[in-house]
């Protein structure tokens, strides 16, 4: 600040008025066009002794400390219409202690002190109220504010969430294979549920009884079944969709996440058809199944190719759990689900005989089931629309070689429907190893360039 302007704040009157403010991530996206969605920083300055804000700003980047003081001197000599008159504070009172230390000096120069709040509530209540007016009244509470759930447990939760989406146990279990789970070891049986086989969601379901996971596979009108069955989840999406209280607890803590498209995202669903809050029992119910259910998915429960082996297994669990163990049994006693296993078995054989020329290792082999099982919907859904039979078969020697492509070339490390997005590719393999035939080249762009429309279609959802 020149020394011109700081004199001038020196010289105004000064009362004996405390202001108390803040400097955060504001409880709004902003979605430039064609840029990504960012969370602006909000500067809240309010003056205790009038109830008037002095300071309310906006910033697309977190303002340097410098900036911020020429924030608070601006409030001081040009105060917003009703926001009271030209004058100094006795004492500004911030809850950035990092800020306190840079601003403490500066602040001094003109007689104002500053010093560290850990906690104002009048603060945090006009924000909650800024932030049910910039989202229409929609605001979601945090993780945090379930009773009995303490710090230590939500970073377990959060570092748990990580270790699931990296283990990645979708790419050997499909949503067939629910797992009985036990948490406590010695408490009433829930059902798990993974998700992501077919590489649209991914995540972990869980069923509060057997009643809520028959409904899953036999209740087919979605809206139906959200009116009858209790239901929890964790799926991972962008952060937008998450609570602001959970973004900045995660931002204030160093709590990880997997990816930018990798925030753990909670949901609960109970009748008839409302959402609910987690519990702290259910945070730590999915705290030590995220945490465990890997390791049983590939220790205990795969078998040889694509088949699943009966399995139990006990888990202990860190201190956070207060030395509670977690316990699954595999499989389910169902019938209704064993019907449905039986049924796709042959489609399991399918995709094996699909794929014998796709995969070299077991990471290789749990990609290429994946990318054989959505082809083979892809396929399903072409022939839904009726086409002829000979047509069909052209599409299925061409989804052949689109998935022989794909695991040979393509490069990926996971598998997601986006990855036939784009086509038609690999052109050149296709002439080098197929056929140079014009005819040929332009049925395998066209079944490429159905199945990216099929691929945004099903994003349209």
């Amino acid at each position: 600040m020149k020394l011109r302007s700081l004199d001038k704040a020196a010289e105004l009157p000064q009362t004996k008025a405390t202001w108390q403010g803040t400097l955060r991530l504001a409880p709004a996206w902003i979605a430039p066009r064609g840029k990504p969605k960012y969370r602006p920083y909000v500067m809240f300055v309010l003056d205790t002794e009038s109830d008037l804000i002095r300071l309310l700003a906006m910033e697309e980047q977190r303002p340097a400390p410098e900036a911020v003081f020429s924030l608070l001197t601006n409030a001081m000599a040009k105060p917003t219409p009703g926001a009271g008159s030209r004058n100094r504070p006795a004492r500004i009172m911030l809850d950035d202690r990092e800020l306190v230390e840079a601003l403490t000096p500066r602040l001094a120069e003109i007689g104002v002190r500053c010093d560290y709040a850990a906690s104002m509530p009048v603060v945090d209540t006009l924000l909650r109220d800024l932030t049910a007016r910039m989202n229409d009244g929609d605001v979601r509470s945090g993780l945090m504010a379930a009773p009995g759930v303490t710090q230590p447990l939500l970073g377990e939760f959060y570092a748990a969430a990580v270790h699931f989406y990296e283990q990645a146990p979708w790419r050997w279990v499909d949503n067939l294979a629910a797992i009985e789970v036990r948490y406590p070891a010695n408490g009433p049986v829930r059902y798990a549920v993974i998700m992501g086989f077919g590489g649209q969601e991914f995540g972990l379901a869980m069923y509060l009884t057997a009643k809520d996971l028959k409904l899953q596979y036999v209740e087919l009108d979605p809206e139906r079944l959200m009116r009858k069955m209790t239901a929890m989840s964790v799926t991972y999406c962008e952060p937008d969709l998450l609570a602001f209280d959970d973004l900045d607890m995660i931002a204030k803590h160093g709590w990880p996440v997997a990816g930018p498209k990798a925030y753990p995202l909670t949901m609960k669903s109970v009748p008839p058809g409302e959402l609910s809050p987690f519990s702290s029992a259910e945070i730590a119910l999915f705290a030590a199944a995220l945490r465990t259910l890997p390791d049983f998915v590939t220790q205990h429960l795969r078998g040889e190719g694509a088949t699943l082996r009966a399995a139990e297994a006990t888990y202990p669990l860190p201190n956070v759990h207060a030395n509670q163990q977690i316990a699954y049994r595999y499989p389910t006693d169902v019938p209704e689900l064993a019907a449905l296993r039986d049924n796709t078995s042959a489609n399991d054989e399918e995709i094996e005989r699909m794929i014998e020329q796709w995969f070299w290792d077991e990471p290789s082999h749990a990609f290429a089931r994946q990318v054989s099982a959505f082809l083979l919907d892809f396929l399903n859904d072409l022939e839904m629309t009726g086409v002829s039979r000979q047509t069909l078969r052209k599409h299925e020697q061409n989804c052949w070689l689109i998935g022989k492509f794909t695991c040979d070339y393509g490069g990926f490390n996971a598998f997601t429907p986006a990855i036939f997005q784009g086509g038609p590719r690999y052109l050149n393999e296709f002439r080098r190893k197929v056929s140079s035939s014009a005819g040929a080249l332009t049925a395998y762009q066209a079944t490429w360039r159905k199945l990216d429309r099929y691929v945004r279609d099903l994003n349209k959802f």
